[in-house]
């Protein structure tokens, strides 16, 4: 985010949504680590050398242990990041798991959506 601060005089970035992207995937790692490497990956063709990412994303709520909860796939799929400077002032506990099973996944009464709601309060002052 120092490019974009330098660029837009102190802008803040909020990055969230449903990134269909797991903790392994490379899209993960660029958003959260800064960069994707070409290490023998289906991608290697694609990357002559390192690809960046200028921003410096955080994930505002963490890693909580599934956004996606279904009979057939429970994994986190879904982010809030924000830039390093902003600040994570709260965030919503995740569902307990016991809640998920008792309601065989998503949707459900009890969870309308197949992704689980993610919410940070951040404080960009």
């Amino acid at each position: 985010s120092s490019g974009i601060n330098a660029e837009y005089g102190g802008a803040r970035v909020v990055l969230c949504g449903d990134m269909n992207s797991r903790k392994t995937s490379l899209v993960h790692s660029y958003l959260t680590r800064g960069f994707v490497d070409s290490d023998g990956s289906e991608l290697e063709d694609f990357f002559a050398t390192e690809v960046r990412n200028p921003l410096s994303l955080n994930l505002a709520r963490g890693e909580p242990n599934f956004t996606n909860y279904t009979a057939t796939f429970k994994d986190v799929i879904d982010y809030v990041l924000c830039d390093s400077e902003s600040k994570v002032v709260a965030v919503t506990p995740s569902p307990e798991l016991s809640d998920l099973e008792q309601s065989e996944g998503c949707p459900s009464e009890i969870f309308p959506s197949d992704h689980l709601p993610i919410i940070a309060d951040i404080d960009f002052t």
